[in-house]
C-alpha cells in the first residue's frame, strides 16, 4: 500500500475504532448500573439499605445524563444465573465490542507511526541524494518505491485477547458478590 494510502487507512482504523468503543463502553457501564438497581429477593437490612442509596444515585445519574437515553432504554442487564440468556448474551457481545474497537484504534495507531517513521527515512534519503548531484532520485520517485504493509487488529493481543479475560472475569466477581448481598 502506498504512503497516502496508509495514511488514510490509519486514519479510517484510529476512527472507527473509537466510534466503536466510546457506544460499547457506555453500554456496559450503563448495564452494569442498570443490574445494580435490579432488586433481589433476599436482601437483608443493611443491603436493601445500600441498595436503596444506589438507586437512589443511579437515578440521578440517569437524570444528569438524558442525553444518553437510548443507552439507558437499550442496554441489556446481564444475568450471571443464566449466560445463555438473550441480555446476557448481548451484554458480552457489546462487552467485547469494546475491546475490539480499541484493537482497532491501537492498530491505526501503530500504522500511523509505521507511516510516519518510513516517511521521515523517505526524507533522510532524499537529503543523501541530493547530494549525488544529477543522479539523484526525488522525494516523489523515492516515494514510490516504498510499499507499506498493513496492521491487523489481531496482532494487538493484550487488547484484544489478554484484557477482555482479565475485565470479563472481574466483572463477573463484582456482579457475583452484587448479587450475592
Amino acid at each position: 500500500m502506498t504512503h497516502q494510502q496508509a495514511s488514510a487507512v490509519a486514519l479510517i482504523k484510529r476512527i472507527a475504532g473509537i466510534i466503536i468503543f466510546v457506544p460499547a463502553f457506555v453500554s456496559t457501564i450503563i448495564s452494569v448500573l442498570k443490574y445494580l438497581v435490579v432488586p433481589k429477593a433476599n436482601m437483608q437490612e443493611m443491603t436493601a439499605t445500600i441498595m436503596d442509596f444506589l438507586q437512589v444515585i443511579i437515578k440521578i445519574v440517569r437524570q444528569y445524563t438524558s442525553f444518553l437515553e437510548y443507552f439507558w432504554a437499550n442496554s441489556p442487564i446481564p444475568d450471571i444465573l443464566h449466560w445463555s440468556a438473550s441480555s446476557s448474551l448481548w451484554f458480552i457481545v457489546i462487552f467485547m465490542l469494546m475491546f475490539i474497537g480499541l484493537a482497532l484504534q491501537a492498530s491505526g495507531a501503530r500504522l500511523a507511526k509505521r507511516v510516519y517513521n518510513v516517511k521521515e527515512g523517505i526524507r533522510e534519503r532524499a537529503i543523501l541524494e541530493a547530494m549525488n548531484g544529477d543522479e539523484a532520485r526525488s522525494f516523489a520517485e523515492l516515494e514510490k518505491l516504498i510499499s507499506i504493509p498493513n496492521t491487523s487488529i489481531f496482532a494487538q493481543y493484550g487488547l484484544l485477547y489478554i484484557s477482555p479475560v482479565f475485565w470479563g472475569i472481574f466483572i463477573y466477581i463484582i456482579l457475583y458478590l452484587i448479587n450475592r448481598l
